[in-house]
């Protein structure tokens, strides 16, 4: 990890960092680079790729189209105005 290495990265991440902290982020971005040598000694070989660590699949619900009772729904609203239903603007 080089200081122009670091700086270039601080650069593009637009912070501003201290001596101190540069050498900190020097420090913890080799420690996770030395782990990832680590990790490439690990053979894998006869392994499948795993494409999600859950290996579950959610449940799909039905395909069916239900029906809402409209005059329940106008009923429960907070505002209304005649038949219409009062919501709050989306533009200020």
């Amino acid at each position: 990890m080089t200081k122009d290495l670091i700086r270039k990265l601080e650069n593009l991440a637009r912070m501003g960092l201290t001596e101190s902290e540069e050498e900190k982020l020097a420090s913890d971005l080799q420690e996770i680079l030395d782990y990832m040598r680590m990790l490439d000694e690990v053979n894998v070989e006869n392994v499948k790729p795993m494409y999600t660590p859950v290996e579950w699949r959610a449940p799909m619900r039905s395909g069916e189209v239900g029906a809402f009772d409209s005059e329940k729904i106008r009923e429960n609203f907070p505002e209304k105005e005649g038949r219409h239903l009062v919501v709050p603007p989306i533009l200020g």
